[in-house]
């Protein structure tokens, strides 16, 4: 067993690296790799999965926020950052101090931009985002003008230009109308004098079912972490078929077990009552570790080799489980042989994404190689 304490994740970033040589494979020789490690990695954590990904040769790192561009930088992290999402005036000054690169969605944003590197005397290069039927971020119907006007604008690169498929895991006709829209935009530009060195707009989905759509840089998040894009038809098993590995696996322990009696109750809300004479083990993990508690009384958990249902409502710190077996000390899977994150999902009605990104940080992290 492995040295822990009350639960751990266990990261195999060979396994990673791994996944980045397959996601490769799939790709145009000069497309670039963009790994995404939003969200502290997915939950596998942030900086040792960018070192990972750096030595898998990715060319490219992206988060959502300037703080995890920050911590990436101050981890010594040296590949190229793109920032997806929102930032603000108070955080201009982080992305000269950090080497960051924005994305621009707003002609104001890039306004400020260009004036603090004017005053700065340096060249700041951005990524400009276009709307193509997501309805999140970007410019729309007013995307050629807004490009054309910034790329005049002093000490502004527009380095790069991207979108992002709504469906290019699961209903392939709109994600190609997407594509058609984004090219049309790019190639108008192209016509115009401005020719963007770094177009982009494949996602995860995109590589699995449309690796053609490339372009010059796939952003590639769930992939890399070898899990299903959502709505991929038999997710995990297909993934397993093109080489991807799953990288995290979810482990915790058995705290205490105990006999009770027919219509004995388990938990807050009496939510389960028994229907024999069984053992109840309680394990050290609960929603405050990321389980979550929509898996209260349908969610399982393997222990001793055995499918062992959660029985009861889950609560912060721990959960229970029926198991007529288990002994004080005993290891519990939650993730990882033969639980996928993909069937924790089903489970709990949500989706592998939202299991592994919820992990708390107050669960260790163990890497191996």
């Amino acid at each position: 067993m492995s040295d822990y304490g009350r639960s751990a994740a266990f990261i195999n970033l060979g396994h990673l690296k791994s996944n980045i040589a397959v996601v490769r494979g799939l790709l145009r020789p000069e497309t670039m790799i963009m790994a995404v490690v939003k969200a502290n990695a997915y939950g596998h954590g942030i900086v040792e999965v960018a070192r990972a990904a750096t030595d898998a040769c990715a060319d490219w790192l992206c988060v959502a926020t300037v703080a995890e561009g920050v911590a990436l930088r101050q981890a010594e992290i040296t590949l190229p950052v793109l920032i997806m999402g929102a930032c603000f005036d108070a955080e201009i000054e982080d992305f000269f101090a950090y080497d960051l690169v924005p994305t621009v969605f707003d002609y104001a944003f890039a306004e400020a931009l260009s004036k603090r590197a004017v005053r700065m005397g340096v060249t700041a290069n951005v990524h400009v985002k276009i709307d193509t039927g997501m309805n999140r971020l970007g410019f729309k119907e007013n995307a050629f003008d807004a490009v054309m006007n910034m790329s005049k604008l002093p000490n502004l690169h527009v380095q790069g230009i991207y979108s992002h498929f709504a469906t290019s895991d699961g209903c392939g006709v709109f994600a190609l109308q997407q594509y058609d829209e984004f090219f049309e935009l790019t190639n108008r530009l192209k016509q115009h004098g401005l020719d963007i060195p770094i177009k982009h707009i494949s996602n995860s989905g995109a590589v699995v079912h449309h690796p053609e759509l490339g372009l010059d840089l796939v952003r590639v998040g769930v992939l890399i972490y070898g899990l299903a894009p959502c709505s991929t038809p038999h997710g995990a098993a297909h993934l397993a078929k093109l080489g991807f590995k799953p990288v995290l696996s979810l482990k915790s322990r058995v705290a205490y077990v105990k006999m009770i009696r027919a219509g004995e109750t388990v938990g807050y809300g009496r939510s389960f009552a028994a229907k024999r004479e069984m053992q109840i083990a309680t394990i050290t993990a609960g929603y405050g570790d990321g389980v979550s508690r929509q898996l209260s009384n349908v969610g399982k958990v393997r222990i001793n080799g055995r499918l062992c249902p959660i029985v009861g409502t889950v609560c912060m710190d721990q959960l229970m489980v029926a198991c007529d077996d288990a002994k004080i000390g005993d290891e519990v899977t939650l993730i990882g042989d033969g639980i996928s994150s993909e069937d924790v999902a089903g489970w709990q009605n949500s989706i592998n994404y939202e299991v592994v990104t919820t992990i708390s940080q107050r669960v260790q992290r163990i890497y191996t190689i």
